[in-house]
């Protein structure tokens, strides 16, 4: 359009008829395959009352007041025409933002300053280029290639007809300072290689439309499903940990502990995932609780952080979780639940230290019970079995073993009768936690 303009010592409705008639032309000639119910309809139909009416005026004014309507006209018809426009129940964004930058030069004209108007704008993502395909297989070219050519040495015309049988969805136009290429194709590297011949290259950005596909029936799926009341994100490490929580109907398991804290955006993200009304978040770690807690602060959903510092306070705080219960409930009931259970630890040193007159050289096992190294010595069986007479009490009535990625099942099977020599009226339970760095998590409730 301003290539219609330039050069004009004055502008009558002529002028602005040949240069939005300009426009739309070129508009039309950068895409290989224009689709109706675009900004392409608005501008073109546009055009076509310009040319066919800008006789009958004399003042610029009434005349673009006139376009302006058949504009806003054809806009209101882009969902009859685009299926996707209609299901979302929106007219197309491009349309509308042509008649903003028309009804920006007829205020100028009339010398109006535009008064903003503060409202709500719902903006939805109808993702017209995935909405032609019901199947990943129908996508024949995969990857959607944008890219500019600063200072092009040829005109946009000649790269168009470079690649034009290189894939499809193309759109090419610009002008002596930039040439603006989009392509759906199965080499973007061809595609780049042959365009760093014409000038420099910049904005690049290639998707695969494959994986957006692939994520899109994801989406879908997890908006059609029913939102469920309660949702789980529980973090820790080892398979059969997380076995163990999925078990008790954890909705997406993390992987983090000691050595590698998930971030509040991992966690924000995993509950994000949950269509649920409430989401409850096990840190099971004290150094993830704050994470936790931001993300929570920072969400817009019911999230809620249950402080559980250890595997087995977040297994026993599931355990003590009812259905039926309201939220306000389960979160007392749940907290009240992590304060019951004696978590004990058996790891090893790893350098040589002093703790509490105990002298430990490094790699000897060290059993840790209450933040406090209780016994040391060189086979964790052994120590497993000396820190749990140190956590039962009279009121003790389960002790749960968790075994790491370290321990084979027979060994570990081996210390129950060892258990049972110095624990009176406790249920024992053996479980593969699979966890790293700790031979054994203790649990005693």
């Amino acid at each position: 359009m301003s290539k219609g303009l330039k050069g004009a010592n004055y502008i009558d409705c002529k002028i602005i008829a040949e240069s939005l008639k300009s426009a739309s032309d070129t508009a039309y000639k950068a895409v290989m395959r224009p689709v109706e119910g675009t900004m392409l309809t608005v501008a073109r139909e546009t055009a076509e009352k310009a040319m066919a009416e800008y006789t009958e005026y004399e003042d610029v004014v009434v005349f673009l007041e006139s376009l302006i309507q058949q504009a806003k006209d054809t806009l209101n018809r882009t969902p009859e025409m685009l299926n996707v426009l209609k299901q979302a129940d929106v007219v197309d964004a491009g349309g509308k933002g042509l008649i903003y930058l028309l009804e920006g030069g007829l205020a100028a004209l009339k010398g109006v300053e535009i008064k903003q108007e503060i409202t709500e704008q719902v903006v939805i993502d109808t993702e017209v280029e995935l909405d032609e395909f019901t199947s990943e297989d129908e996508i024949i070219f995969t990857y959607c290639t944008e890219f500019i050519i600063k200072n092009p040495i040829k005109t946009s015309e000649e790269f168009l007809s470079r690649i034009h049988d290189k894939g499809d969805s193309i759109v090419c136009a610009g002008n002596e300072n930039i040439i603006k290429i989009h392509i759906h194709t199965n080499n973007p590297g061809q595609i780049l290689a042959m365009a760093v011949k014409y000038g420099e290259l910049t904005n690049i950005k290639i998707d695969n439309m494959k994986e957006q596909f692939r994520e899109r029936l994801k989406e879908n799926h997890k908006n059609n499903q029913k939102k469920k009341k309660y949702g789980f994100v529980s973090i820790g490490m080892g398979k059969g940990i997380e076995k163990v929580f999925t078990d008790l109907n954890v909705d997406v398991f993390l992987s983090g502990g000691q050595t590698m804290n998930p971030s509040t955006e991992d966690i924000l993200e995993a509950a994000n995932n949950i269509n649920a009304e409430h989401i409850i978040i096990l840190p099971n770690n004290t150094n993830i609780i704050l994470a936790a807690n931001q993300a929570k602060k920072i969400s817009d959903k019911n999230i809620y952080v249950v402080p559980s510092k250890t595997i087995p306070q977040g297994i026993t705080a599931l355990i003590a979780f009812k259905e039926e219960s309201n939220i306000d409930e389960n979160i007392e009931a749940m907290t009240q639940a992590v304060n019951e259970v004696k978590t004990g630890l058996v790891t090893y040193a790893v350098r040589d230290t002093v703790f509490n007159d105990l002298e430990i050289k490094k790699d000897q096992i060290i059993a840790i019970y209450d933040g406090n190294i209780t016994n040391h010595g060189e086979n964790p069986e052994d120590e497993t079995v000396k820190l749990i007479s140190k956590m039962i009490d009279e009121d003790s009535f389960l002790v749960t073993l968790f075994y790491g990625d370290s321990v084979d099942e027979k060994t570990a099977e081996s210390i129950k009768p060892k258990i049972e020599e110095v624990v009176e009226d406790c249920d024992i339970e053996i479980i593969y936690g699979g966890q790293p760095l700790y031979y054994y998590i203790v649990s005693v409730e």
